[in-house]
């Protein structure tokens, strides 16, 4: 089946899986070589590349150095209860309060913050930018994103209160980006605009369309976690 379109990758990985799915490749079969694969489906080795490893993101491949790349499961993994989470109350726990926190630190960081913290938030985004590009989930330049917006509102306790749950919020970051890549409606570029509307609210000192923005962006998260959680 030959493609072509944008986000190429993420049509390519979506392909894959459905033919995982229906059966055409069964667990422990190896997938053709990514030169096979390129000249299947009319695209690029690079593209190639980041289908595969959107697809070891979530689970469904494997890569044996020196045999190639085997399915290892059917369906995608998402969000699991064990080492990352607990339980679903303790998700909800963190959406909640990341909600409760960070829609207040958004606010004071847009009032307070100077050239160096735009920097720095700046930096985080081009970060996720390429994440995008590349087909990484780019969740520690996410964690990076909102870390910064905390130091931004000039409260040392703010950034202490996140740091210390830094670790599930990443988890968290990573799970969602897993989700993005393979929801209809969503994509990874979506999820780097909401970013972009949080940074330039803050560069023109908005504060209140900082407070909606980062609302806005953390309310997409949480139904787009809990919804997934449910099926998966």
């Amino acid at each position: 089946m030959k493609i072509s379109n944008t986000k190429i990758y993420e049509q390519v990985a979506d392909i894959i899986l459905e033919s995982i799915k229906s059966g055409e490749y069964k667990v422990g079969d190896r997938l053709p070589s990514i030169q096979q694969l390129a000249q299947i489906y009319g695209v690029s080795v690079a593209s190639i590349r980041e289908a595969l490893n959107a697809l070891r993101t979530i689970g469904v491949i494997e890569l044996k150095q020196g045999y190639g790349t085997f399915i290892k499961q059917v369906k995608p993994t998402f969000f699991e209860l064990g080492d990352k989470f607990t339980s679903i109350e303790q998700i909800k726990e963190l959406l909640e309060l990341r909600e409760i926190v960070e829609s207040a630190t958004v606010e004071k960081a847009a009032l307070n913050r100077n050239d160096s913290d735009l920097a720095q938030l700046k930096q985080s985004l081009d970060d996720m930018g390429k994440a995008v590009t590349d087909g990484t989930s780019g969740e520690k330049a996410d964690l990076q994103f909102h870390l910064a917006i905390a130091k931004a509102a000039k409260n040392t306790l703010l950034v202490e209160l996140l740091n210390n749950i830094s670790g599930l919020i990443q988890d968290s970051m990573e799970e969602t980006r897993k989700i993005f890549i393979y929801s209809a409606q969503k994509t990874m570029h979506r999820l780097h605009e909401e970013h972009v509307r949080i940074y330039n609210a803050i560069k023109s000192q908005d504060s209140s369309e900082a407070v909606m923005a980062m609302e806005a962006h953390l309310t997409e998260v949480r139904d787009t976690i809990l919804t997934n959680f449910k099926q998966y």
